[in-house]
């Protein structure tokens, strides 16, 4: 498989899929090493002795496999969010999630409803760090 296939394969169906679902993915590789090619790596490497220099380690790796992980919402959420709404209060959520994650979890949690999502004209219910810069 290629490069633009994998790609194309793991980021744009199977952990698009997932994230669309509220789940978070995770994937597996490994690289199998003796311990005389190991400490050659490494002495060529500046032993590792920066991030950088264990940058080699990550190449020509396996992929073992891929797995959802979900983070179900506490108790009491759903609940507290539909009081800030009664309130008057707009809530947002802000998450180092993917956007197509957090959409999901926003929904799930009421914090957004499908119809706000269908008629945002702005693009700005759910948006990525770089809209929120342009935003601000």
């Amino acid at each position: 498989m290629d490069e633009t296939e994998k790609d194309r394969l793991i980021r744009k169906e199977v952990c698009k899929n997932f994230a669309k679902q509220s789940y978070r993915t995770l994937l597996v590789a490994y690289r199998d090493f003796d311990l005389h090619d190991w400490n050659e790596l490494k002495s060529k490497n500046n032993n590792f002795n920066t991030e950088q220099d264990k940058d080699c380690v990550e190449t020509e790796l396996v992929m073992a496999g891929i797995f959802a992980l979900m983070d179900p919402l506490r108790d009491g959420i759903k609940e507290a969010i539909k009081t800030c709404h009664k309130a008057g209060i707009t809530v947002r959520m802000c998450t180092g999630d993917s956007l197509d994650t957090a959409t999901a979890i926003s929904l799930e949690a009421g914090i957004v409803t499908e119809e706000e999502l269908k008629n945002d004209t702005t693009g700005y219910i759910c948006m990525e760090g770089e809209q929120f810069r342009e935003a601000i």
